[in-house]
This record gives C-alpha cells, sequence and structure tokens, in this order.
C-alpha cells in the first residue's frame, strides 16, 4: 500500500465534465488518482495494480459499472478494498443492484466536496487500519496463509512468501494445495467439502507436522495449525505455518552425534552397548570382533594427531567396508573398535571376516601423499550361551584381542566367555 493519508483511487467515469473536479480535488488532497472510462477498463486497471479504494460510475458505455464492481470483488487480493458507486439521484435501483453487487458505499451526482472530503477521511482511516493489520501479520515471524471455504488465497504473508518461494501475487486467488506435495495436493478440496458438510475435523482446530512443497519442488517438513474463522462471506481458515527443515536437520544432527563417534562417523560406544543388549535379548547367535590397531600410536606420536585423526578415519572406512550391512562397526575409543557379526554362530566364519579385515588394513594408508602402515589385532568371541551378558563378551573378546598382541600382532584368536 501506499505511504499514511495517501489513497491510490481508480475512478471509472465516462463523463469527463464530472470525471475532471473530481480528479482534481483528489489530487490537490495528495491522492493518486487512476482514470478510466468503462467497466471493461476499471477491470482491467484494478488487475494490473489493486488500488486502495475505487470510485465506480454506475453508468458507462459497454460494461456498466454494476457488472464491472461484481467482477472487481471476485478478484482475490490481500486486503479489503471499497467500492464506492456514484450515481444520480433517484436512481434507487441502480443503487440497490450495485450494492447486491459488492458495492461498499455511494455518491450521489454531482459529488459534493465537502461529501467527497468526508469520505476520503473516512476511507484513510480504514486504509491506516488495513495498513497497520498487514504490517503486523507481514512481520510475524511464521507463516501466516488465508483462505475461504473454495480453498483459494486470500492472504500470504512475507514469512509465507520465504517459506514457499512464491511471492505473494502468485498465490492469491489460487487453490492452497498448490503448496503441497501428491498425494495430499489431490486429496485436498475433498477434504475441505468433507470438513463443510460433516464437520468432523482433521486438521481444523489443530496443530500437526505435515509437509509442504515449496516453487521449486522441494518437499519439506513444517508446523501447520488451522483455525476457522466466520465471515459475513462464509468461512475463512488461518494456517499458521513454521518451516521446521532446520529444527529437524539440527535434532537429528544431535540424535546422531548422541549414538555416533565424531570422528568416524561410527556407531559410539553407548550405541554398541545398547547394540549387543538388543542382540542379546533374541535367540539368534552373532560374533563380537574386539580390534585394536597396530602401530598407530607411532603415526599419531611422529606425525601429530592430525595425521593421526586422518589414518582412523581412513581405518573406520575400511572397517565398513569389509562387513556385511547388517552388521554394525563401531569405535570403542581410542584406536580401538568393535564389529559385531549378525547371525554368525561358526568359528570359521568369524575367522574368515577378522582375516579379511587383517588383509584390508595391512595396505599403507596414504595422508597428504605420505604412506602409513597400521596392523590390527583381534579377538573374537561368539555368543553362544543365552545368560552371557555384553560385558562378558566385551571382556573375553578384549582379552583375546591382548593374546594376538602378544603372540606376534596383526592377527585373530578366538575366545570364549564364561557361561
Amino acid at each position: 500500500m501506499t505511504q499514511l493519508g495517501q489513497l491510490r483511487v481508480l475512478m471509472a467515469e465516462d463523463a469527463r465534465a464530472i470525471a475532471l473536479p473530481v480528479q482534481a480535488a483528489l489530487e490537490r488532497a495528495g491522492h493518486h488518482v487512476t482514470h478510466v472510462t468503462s467497466g471493461e477498463e476499471a477491470v482491467a486497471a484494478f488487475k494490473r495494480e489493486t488500488p486502495d479504494m475505487v470510485l465506480m460510475d454506475v453508468v458507462m458505455p459497454g460494461m456498466g459499472g454494476i457488472e464491472a464492481t461484481r467482477r472487481i470483488k471476485a478478484i482475490r487480493v490481500d486486503h479489503w478494498v471499497p467500492v464506492i458507486m456514484t450515481t444520480s439521484l433517484g436512481a434507487d435501483e441502480d443503487l440497490v443492484a450495485g450494492i447486491e453487487a459488492g458495492a461498499d458505499d455511494y455518491l450521489t451526482k454531482p459529488v459534493s466536496s465537502n461529501v467527497l472530503e468526508a469520505r476520503m477521511r473516512s476511507m484513510q482511516r480504514i486504509a491506516a487500519i488495513q495498513r497497520s493489520l498487514g504490517s503486523i501479520i507481514d512481520n510475524i515471524i511464521e507463516g501466516i496463509i488465508l483462505i475461504d471455504r473454495e480453498g483459494l488465497v486470500i492472504k500470504f504473508n512475507r514469512a509465507a512468501e520465504s517459506i514457499f518461494g512464491y511471492p505473494a501475487r502468485e498465490v492469491i486467488g489460487r487453490n492452497v494445495s498448490m503448496l503441497m506435495p501428491t498425494p495430499y495436493r489431490d486429496e485436498h478440496d475433498r477434504y475441505l467439502k468433507r470438513y463443510l458438510t460433516t464437520r468432523e475435523a482433521r486438521i481444523v482446530g489443530k496443530a500437526a507436522r505435515v509437509v509442504g512443497q515449496r516453487k521449486n519442488g522441494e518437499v519439506f517438513p513444517m508446523y501447520l495449525g488451522v483455525t476457522e474463522v466466520m465471515t459475513p462471506e462464509g468461512e475463512n481458515y488461518i494456517g499458521l505455518v513454521r518451516d521446521l527443515t532446520q529444527e529437524e536437520a539440527m535434532q537429528a544432527r544431535i540424535e546422531h552425534l548422541a549414538w555416533h563417534d565424531p570422528l568416524t562417523g561410527l556407531a559410539n560406544r553407548a550405541s554398541l552397548w545398547q547394540t549387543m543388549e538388543t542382540w542379546l535379548a533374541a535367540p539368534a547367535p552373532f560374533a563380537l570382533l574386539f580390534l585394536d590397531l597396530d602401530g598407530f600410536k607411532k603415526v599419531n606420536d611422529g606425525h601429530g594427531h592430525g595425521i593421526g585423526d586422518e589414518v582412523l578415519r581412513a581405518a573406520a572406512e575400511r572397517l565398513r567396508h569389509g562387513v556385511a550391512g547388517t552388521d554394525v562397526v563401531g569405535r570403542f575409543g581410542g584406536d580401538e573398535f568393535v564389529v559385531l557379526l549378525a547371525g554368525i554362530g561358526e568359528d570359521a566364519r568369524a575367522f574368515a571376516i577378522a582375516n579379511r579385515l587383517i588383509a584390508e588394513l595391512s595396505d599403507p594408508i596414504i595422508v597428504d601423499n605420505q604412506q602409513h602402515r597400521i596392523g590390527v589385532s583381534i579377538g573374537i568371541v561368539m555368543r553362544r550361551a543365552s545368560d552371557t551378558s555384553a560385558q562378558e563378551l566385551v571382556r573375553a573378546a578384549d582379552a583375546a584381542m591382548y593374546r594376538a598382541k602378544e603372540t606376534g600382532r596383526n592377527r585373530a584368536i578366538l575366545a570364549r566367555p564364561k557361561s
């Protein structure tokens, strides 16, 4: 809208003798006037740029003011635009028809300057209230979308523009389902009609996490609260929208860090303990491999922690790719790792996988164009006894790993926990 005190006035009047003095009086008062001489021109001008008010002559060549008013009132805009009919004295039928078409007030011809000034002051007060409310709505950090009972958008504030990527002009007057991905887009109108018939609400009067779709096609999570409001024209619905993309990404990051090692991205110690407890609660067998890198301390002390971290990441990646997708690889701490092999009940199969991991880690790791050689000692324990605890499995595998180091390193040794 324009600045406070100034109005954009669309005046439809075919008689120049009447139009010119009215236009001059309005412009002297600081208002901006667009003058047209027919109903067709009035509707086209309204579509090009929404005014703050319309002065509409009832009788004009071609499309008259009554039909032009009806068409203008059918155009969806984000604020109320009053239409004031101008008619000659005694034209009661035209006046009634104009009001029924949507006109909000009337002026009789010839237009009195005092009456015109009074009407304009009233319109200025209304415009000032609308601007204040519009400014509040536009500056709320949540998206606000107002729709009618047909699902057509009436209001789309700046936050909604930012969230969905559409300027308001591309949304107002269109079905709100354009902001939804399928299948919700296809179901929306049917849901709205069912609600108007049965009043059984799934969304109206409630708040929920739903998904929206931006202009670029991106589907994203959002909070939506819908409130029904009654107007003289019928039901309207206000949707309060908040984009949850960053919030959920942060939550996912926090949850990931709670269960994953920040350096390697592998399962952390807490996650490993939980997985072992879960697997122990089921009857299926599994094998636990406890690994400790050989020669890592030399790399870390000789080349610094930065190089050491890169070597750990590379070793973790090799371990991850050396087992099946159903297996779990985790960093137990420092240069110690645990591998949980799902469904492995035979010693030979556990040894085969352990030897494959030893071979994977025997190849040099290249960091900053420099080769670093490490190895790995592995203790293996098979889960067989139903009363075995996770702590007993880890202790047994850890002890077997130390025996592997003591007997030459870069090898795997099998142990059995106490049952």
